[in-house]
């Protein structure tokens, strides 16, 4: 059973992270020879106060 996590930065929208789940599901599919069942994907907002870049955090830029 693939397990993909996927860590970003809050702000997308429900739709793109179904469009994104979608794709990485027929991916895994392909490449991993499993059943669409099989493949889990866990997606984890970042809050852009947890994130930094430079010495500056996200939220800040």
């Amino acid at each position: 059973m693939p397990i993909i996590t996927v860590d970003a930065l809050e702000g997308r929208t429900i739709e793109q992270k179904r469009a994104l789940v979608k794709d990485i599901t027929v991916a895994v599919v392909k490449h991993f020879n499993v059943e669409p069942d099989a493949v889990l994907v866990n997606i984890r907002d970042i809050d852009k106060g947890n994130f930094a870049k430079a010495g500056k955090l996200r939220c800040d830029s």
